[in-house]
């Protein structure tokens, strides 16, 4: 082969390079807005517990007023006993999560990514519900999400959670 044809797939070649780059990229990208997705889907269903395959066992979640939690399944547990309680408290309640204005952002040559994004949590409480209970019950403000994901295994789950308030309460 002469040197002009190895020049000329070695130019060929690296230029095709940044395609197959984009194009894991974009899947990364799509597979991560639809583990967004779902996080959101099953907060709405209030299924900590299938929250939780999305997450390594030992996930650190911080939220404005929450604090600071590093075990993941105490953590769990707690969130969950809220929507258990918040459903005794209001039989019928339903909530609808948007996670919108997504960023992801891509770092440690595509294993880890940071995605944040501006939540907003919506609660329905039934017609029934009483005076008393409509005045306790709010949905919590308007925040913004910082999630920390690892490619693990050719999956990404979320190492780190952090959630700020945007507005109070």
């Amino acid at each position: 082969m002469s040197a002009r044809m190895r020049l000329a797939l070695l130019l060929a070649s690296s230029l095709a390079f940044p395609t197959v780059v984009t194009a894991q990229r974009q899947s990364d990208t799509e597979a991560i807005n639809r583990l967004i997705d779902q996080y959101g889907e099953l907060e709405d269903k209030m299924d900590m517990n299938g929250q939780a395959k999305l997450m390594i066992p030992d996930r650190v979640w911080i939220a404005q007023g929450g604090g600071r939690r590093t075990d993941q399944v105490t953590n769990m547990r707690i969130q969950q006993a809220n929507f258990d309680a918040l459903k005794k408290q209001v039989p019928g309640v339903e909530t609808f999560t948007e996670d919108r204005d997504r960023l992801i952002k891509f770092h440690g040559n595509g294993q880890v990514a940071i995605a944040s994004f501006y939540r907003y949590t919506t609660f329905v409480l039934p017609p029934n519900t009483p005076a008393e209970v409509l005045e306790r019950v709010t949905a919590p403000p308007p925040a913004v999400a910082t999630l920390v994901l690892e490619k693990r295994d050719g999956s990404w789950k979320i190492v780190h959670t952090h959630f700020s308030n945007l507005a109070s309460n």
